[in-house]
């Protein structure tokens, strides 16, 4: 699972709608400034806005340097009369087993109304396809606008996408009850039945003339050539009214929602629909009106009509559910495991105390990096990470982290008096006991590699200090997106390079549970970072990689160039080839300072 695309408009500096596409590897570069923060913080804006309903907010989950202050501050040029526009697409191809997405793990909704669908298919064993459910990848967008009646921001609209394609949008005015789910695509190949499971996805969806067309009430395709259509018709309450069979009604169900447009993603989608009347003796299925044969008492037909009417709508409810929660459900998940690692990164004081509760805000200060290396059960993280500070192929610091083990006796104390009247023989055994009851604390200091000397963190450089959370980032056993802000400070040119291979082995996810590694997105100034990156690309090319050397193809690798203008902030993404060189010219030139000074 990957975040591969963010699209913007209306954030901080950015006015025009500016799309981002992310490799494994992001860097961005550009100018003091520029705005290469901004795709950060609109991942933690969207986060915010997910995760706590919180559309106007200052500090943020990730805490440390990030306030942002509010929607007035964030919407571009303050103008309150723009809306903020934020879509993420993430890369679900290596996830099959998502609890959100029931329809990539197998899960069946148990109706046969839905069972064909394109959503429920999954593509076999025996054919020459990977073993992958259809969706690839799901996309969320929110539009956050300005309510002068309320004086404060609302979620004017939620989309979804799968695959590329749109499927339908939450709009709701600045008021509470207001929400509808409207504009389906009903020629999105996922919401069409399939007639042969067995045969081709594509070649077999049943098309209709009209799936490539926007009808004038703003859904796609043909509704009722697909059993969500029908149901919709059928169990819709504002439709209802309609019951006339006016086929160019839109299509729209009236959804609980808080005020605004998002549902709440803790609970199952709560569509307004149609309440069964079970005195009445005909029901609708699809476009036929079935009589029922009711019995004298009315009793036992009625009661068989009511179990089918509840089960058309527990159906059409959880599919909708799907559809539409469990994309916004991955993508809140999926930022709620983002790590970030801001670019003032604390030094541990002396007699450091570490938070033995796990505080995701410290990370942005550097601080939780330490925490774990200073509570870990095991010492596997700790030794992976000298591994890498101190290998001559590596980062080769000089340094490597030394955990000591202390045991404090308090004074006064058992243990004290003992000392304090003098021991004899017979003490020996209860000191032992109280020995074994002390409690221990542990200190981690650096150690010069050659000198043998152990000194605190706090008397060494500070560039080391600055890169052990980064280190300790990229190397522990999480999942998520990982990202982070001037990883270079402080730090020498040649320890810079051997960062490129830290990054090659956070991607990789050797050792690591969550798909095929992190994801890294790297606010940097560092011109040797990304050298090595690109020598990397190269050797593997030229088939000439260094003896324990990781190679990665030019498509790990995004680099982004972010340049301010008049109009806005722009992003410039740079290609790179199979034999590490850039297709595209750097604007105003690459790293022109290096070329004014030497020639």
């Amino acid at each position: 699972m990957r975040l591969s695309q963010i699209e913007i408009e209306n954030f901080k500096g950015i006015g025009i709608s500016q799309v981002i596409d992310l490799k494994p590897i992001t860097l961005l570069f550009g100018p003091n400034s520029a705005g290469k923060s901004t795709i950060l913080q609109s991942l933690h804006y969207l986060r915010e806005i997910l995760e706590r309903g919180n559309v106007d907010p200052d500090q943020t989950i990730a805490g440390g340097l990030i306030d942002l202050g509010g929607f007035a501050t964030l919407v571009h040029g303050h103008d309150l009369s723009r809306a903020i526009k934020i879509k993420v697409c993430i890369d679900v191809s290596d996830d099959q087993g998502c609890e959100w997405l029931p329809l990539n793990s197998g899960g069946s909704l148990g109706d046969p109304d839905f069972s064909n669908l394109g959503i429920r298919y999954l593509v076999g064993e025996n054919t020459e396809l990977k073993e992958y459910a259809v969706v690839q990848e799901v996309a969320l967008g929110v539009e956050i606008r300005w309510s002068h009646a309320l004086q404060s921001p609302y979620v004017a609209k939620v989309l979804v996408d799968l695959d590329g394609g749109p499927i339908a949008e939450f709009h709701s005015p600045p008021q509470q009850g207001r929400a509808q789910l409207t504009a389906f695509n009903f020629a999105h190949p996922l919401l069409r039945p399939i007639t042969d499971p067995d045969s081709d996805l594509e070649s077999d969806v049943e098309t209709s003339s009209a799936q490539d067309e926007t009808d004038a009430a703003g859904f796609v395709g043909d509704p009722f050539s697909t059993p969500l259509g029908s149901e919709i018709w059928e169990l819709s309450r504002e439709l209802s009214a309609d019951a006339a069979g006016n086929n160019t009604s839109d299509f729209r169900i009236a959804v609980e929602t808080s005020v605004g447009a998002l549902p709440n993603l803790d609970r199952t989608l709560k569509p307004d629909l149609v309440e069964f009347d079970t005195t009445s003796t005909n029901l609708r299925v699809g476009s036929a009106v079935l009589n029922l044969n009711l019995n004298e008492k009315g009793q036992l037909a009625a009661a068989n009509t009511f179990e089918m009417e509840k089960r058309r709508r527990s159906g059409l409810t959880s599919l909708l559910d799907e559809l539409m929660l469990g994309p916004m459900r991955i993508v809140r998940d999926y930022l709620s495991t983002m790590t970030y690692i801001g670019p003032l990164r604390e030094i541990p004081t002396r007699n450091y105390r570490p938070r033995l509760s796990p505080d995701e805000n410290r990370w942005a200060q550097g601080l939780a990096a330490w925490d774990l290396l200073y509570t870990a059960s095991k010492d596997d993280l700790l030794n992976e990470v000298n591994a890498w500070l101190s290998s001559e192929d590596r980062l080769r610091t000089g340094y490597r982290l030394e955990k000591m083990e202390f045991k404090e006796v308090p004074v006064p104390s058992a243990f004290h008096l003992l000392f304090q009247k003098g021991l004899e023989e017979d003490d020996l055994g209860e000191l032992e006991e109280i020995y074994a009851s002390l409690k221990a604390r542990s200190e981690i200091g650096l150690k010069d590699v050659e000198r043998g000397i152990l000194v605190a963190p706090s008397d060494v450089g500070v560039g080391v200090s600055q890169m052990v959370p980064v280190v300790v980032g990229c190397l522990r056993d999480a999942q998520g997106l990982l990202a982070i802000e001037q990883p270079e400070l402080h730090i020498h040119p040649a320890i810079q390079v051997g960062m490129g291979d830290l990054f090659i082995k956070a991607i990789k996810g050797d050792g690591f549970g969550f798909g095929s590694g992190k994801s890294l997105l790297v606010e940097t100034h560092s011109e040797h970072i990304m050298l090595r990156l690109l020598r990397r690309i190269r050797e593997k090319h030229e088939n000439d990689l260094p003896p324990g050397a990781e190679a990665i193809e030019p498509n790990d690798l995004a680099v982004i160039y972010v340049e301010g203008s008049t109009e806005g902030v722009r992003f410039h993404s740079l290609r790179v080839d199979e034999e590490g060189e850039f297709l595209d010219r750097w604007p105003r030139g690459f790293f022109d300072e290096r070329a004014e000074e030497l020639f």
